[in-house]
């Protein structure tokens, strides 16, 4: 009996560094696969790269404010190198991380270097590469697109209207109604996805997690808010169920 439990001792002790070692393969593997040179060939068109480093607590905090549960529609990858993709051009060498690349067909074009724990400034940053001329104009200089012209006016199909930078939700299909004002509106936001900026005049919408302009909010809704937010669609983007 002894003999057999001197025997079960062992083989559970060589079963725990079995195990060990399977677990230290794989983080190895995993290592070695931000180490490696990202292959351009298996990336988009239009690709985001970050350049991190192990040890890095900037790196850190990016990957837990902006990367976990990442919605935006850009392919994004981490990689441990400082090389470019292979076959792919950076504008010059990488000197700091975390540094965030934007790629377009290949090239390099624009980057954002370090991050301090501003979410919004990385989000105005993405969005002054992805957004067009009229995004931008309503977005940052807190412009409106024309009465009965925004593309989401007529949109009655089920799902969430996101914003176009950061993807995160902002108002649901079931909150949309017809105020016949001329730009889509809404009865209620998705909670805490937008603040409010009240200038004396009028209360502005922007979206809580990118920073951008909206729109208003009026206190002329239908129930259960009796609030009326008036968006522009150039700066919502739906996505369908």
């Amino acid at each position: 009996m002894k003999k057999l439990l001197v025997s079960t001792e062992h083989f559970l002790a060589f079963l725990v560094l079995f195990i060990c070692s399977l677990t230290t393969i794989a983080g190895d593997k995993r290592l070695n696969d931000l180490t490696d040179v990202l292959n351009g060939e298996d990336l988009a068109n239009q690709q985001l790269v970050v350049f991190e480093s192990e040890t890095c607590g900037s790196c850190k905090a990016f990957n837990k404010d902006i990367l976990t549960g990442w919605k935006s529609a850009l392919n994004i990858k981490k990689t441990y190198s400082m090389q470019a993709p292979s076959g792919w051009e950076l504008k010059e060498d990488l000197w700091a991380t975390p540094t965030i690349l934007f790629f377009e067909d290949g090239k390099e074009v624009s980057r954002y270097t370090g991050y301090d724990g501003n979410k919004q400034a990385f989000w105005q940053w993405l969005g002054l590469q992805t957004l067009t001329p009229e995004q931008k104009k309503i977005a940052f200089e807190s412009g409106t697109e024309r009465a009965f012209t925004g593309s989401l006016l007529d949109n009655h199909a089920p799902g969430f209207y996101v914003d176009p930078i950061s993807g995160e939700q902002l108002f649901r299909s079931d909150n949309k109604f017809n105020s016949g004002t001329g730009w889509p509106s809404f009865f209620n936001p998705v909670p805490g996805s937008i603040v409010y900026k009240d200038d004396g005049h009028r209360v502005e919408v922007l979206s809580a997690s990118s920073g951008i302009h909206l729109g208003h909010v009026f206190n002329d809704g239908p129930p259960p808010t009796g609030k009326r937010y008036c968006i522009n669609s150039a700066v919502l983007k739906f996505v369908a169920d």
